[in-house]
């Protein structure tokens, strides 16, 4: 619970208020309402498939196991994008809070200098450095900054709200929701918010190296996300209570919010009340709180490719374990270099949010048809936490998904697609350099199974740019209208999806091998118990 709160409460809590106040007014609140009550369905449906499979790198791998090898690499190729991307963006929000003191780490529109981004890929580098050190050295850390992280927002909370909260700045003459519902559900995605909450999946990410994962990894998971969910919503009510309204800025004007109160929101706050103490103290927690989710983020890229090489998609080198620190190394070192490279197109953190929460959130639509197609093919399957009414669940989990994709409008869902597809290009060059220890994705009932993943990618893409103005379309599917051609796209789409999914042959491995198959791949492992187990599923 404390990887997946550490992951939560990140950058998120220091912009995401501001950002979705600029984008939505007071009616923000709602915002955090509906993207934590979708990534709490999502979070409900991983809960029952961590329990039953808990593995490292855990969700890139339920998209193979229900539905074979081409759709398993796409979205395990996306969550990958999704997940190298965070340190980046963790690092970005270090170094824009520093620059509110520091000249020329950071530009006025808060986009990072060449300096601010050679820091932000120093301060990557340290965390490089204890993840190198294995899961529990970084573990331990990880508890520490979380308790932290845990009680510098609730305090926050407590001592805004007693220190002169002005609760007229929700009845202005803009009204509470100012500019209509579309800006509600696309702060929802472009804001920050589903990104703030996507750190529920570290305790699915981390599941094989649980001692008792089947009962912590739901437990965990579905925790995570009330908790965070409670605390997002009571800091966006006192930020909106703490907003003042400078000279030439007409009250309620909340896309007009500039300067000090976006770049450094919560301290601004604080400073405008004569809280001095707590400014200085929000300044610190600027280092502490984005570090500790980029401190987690980056040992979760390494065990997605982790996971990725065990299905065999990508090369058999990556999933070597450190004999000391019972880590995979060279995915941790792969994962610090691409996360590099995002520092480029995408220099602020307001820039690379957006399309770190489309890529995440479009790999947790397979989990509904996951689910559903498990349950079909896989019943003997030990389920500790079994989720009631699946049949409502699941395909609401499947949809709520490709609504928060839509809602992350144009061209950011096209960018993203273009960045999954351009995975296929990436196995394809490994693949034809590792013939033996990769597998071909693209043959027999695993293609067939998963034709539906591009097709779906592609049509969101169209969804996308016909959409809402609002969300940067042309306009052609007016809200409330596009709302519900989603909707029924996406129920489309995951009938389709379960009628492709069938007992793969790694759910008939899991089936033969019984309880044994949930310590049969534990990364932190020592070599001899590797093939202590080994041996014990051979006999």
């Amino acid at each position: 619970m404390m990887l997946s709160l550490g992951a939560i409460i990140g950058s998120g809590w220091l912009f995401a208020a501001a950002a979705a106040s600029i984008l939505a007014g007071p009616a923000a609140i709602l915002s955090w309402i509906i993207g934590g009550s979708i990534v709490l369905v999502i979070a409900l449906v991983y809960a029952e498939l961590g329990g039953m499979i808990p593995r490292s790198g855990a969700i890139v791998r339920y998209g193979a196991y229900s539905h074979g090898s081409f759709a398993g690499y796409m979205f395990g190729w996306a969550y990958f994008l999704s997940a190298v991307s965070v340190p980046p963006i963790e690092a970005e929000a270090v170094i824009t809070y520093a620059g509110t003191y520091i000249n020329g780490l950071v530009s006025p529109s808060g986009v990072l200098t060449g300096e601010g981004i050679i820091l932000a890929m120093l301060l990557t580098a340290i965390f490089f450095v204890l993840n190198y050190m294995g899961v529990k050295v970084m573990g331990k850390a990880n508890t520490g900054i979380t308790w932290w992280k845990l009680i510098i927002p609730a305090g926050t909370v407590v001592i805004l709200f007693v220190a002169g909260f002005n609760a007229s700045n929700f009845s202005l003459a803009t009204g509470f929701i100012p500019y209509g519902w579309p800006a509600v559900f696309s702060s929802v995605s472009l804001a920050g918010i589903i990104f703030s909450f996507l750190g529920f999946r570290q305790a699915l990410d981390y599941g094989g190296e649980a001692k008792t994962p089947q009962r912590s990894v739901p437990l965990a998971t579905v925790l995570s996300v009330l908790i965070g969910m409670a605390i997002y919503v009571l800091l966006q009510v006192v930020f909106i209570g703490h907003v003042t309204w400078p000279a030439g800025v007409t009250p309620g004007d909340w896309s007009s919010l500039s300067g000090p109160i976006v770049t450094a929101p919560f301290a601004t706050a604080a400073s405008a009340a004569g809280l001095v103490a707590l400014t200085y103290i929000l300044y610190a927690d600027a280092y502490v709180s984005p570090s500790g989710t980029l401190n987690v983020y980056l040992g979760t890229s390494q065990r997605t490719l982790y996971g990725l090489a065990t299905l065999k998609m990508l090369p058999k080198s990556l999933t070597k374990i450190h004999e000391r620190f019972r880590i995979p190394v060279l995915p941790l070192v792969i994962s610090t270099l691409v996360g590099f490279i995002f520092f480029a197109p995408f220099p602020s953190w307001y820039k690379l949010v957006g399309f770190i929460s489309s890529s995440t959130v479009f790999t947790y639509i397979v989990g509904g048809s996951a689910l559903t197609t498990l349950r079909k093919y896989a019943p003997e399957l030990k389920r500790p936490f079994k989720l009631g009414g699946a049949s409502v669940m699941a395909p609401a989990s499947f949809v709520g998904a490709s609504l928060v994709v839509y809602w992350s409008g144009w061209p950011v869902v096209g960018y993203v697609a273009a960045a999954i597809f351009l995975g296929l290009l990436v196995y394809g060059v490994l693949a034809a350099a590792n013939r033996k220890d990769t597998i071909n994705i693209f043959t027999g009932q695993a293609l067939k199974a998963g034709a539906w993943v591009p097709v779906y990618i592609v049509t969101l893409v169209v969804l996308s740019y016909l959409g809402e103005t609002d969300y940067g379309g042309i306009g052609v599917l007016q809200f409330p209208i596009d709302f519900v051609v989603v909707i029924i796209v996406g129920l489309i789409f995951y009938v389709w999806s379960v009628k492709s999914g069938y007992r793969t042959t790694d759910i008939e491995q899991m089936a033969t091998l019984g309880t044994q198959f949930v310590a049969s791949e534990l990364p932190e492992s020592s070599p001899a118990s590797q093939k202590s187990e080994k041996q014990k599923a051979e006999k």
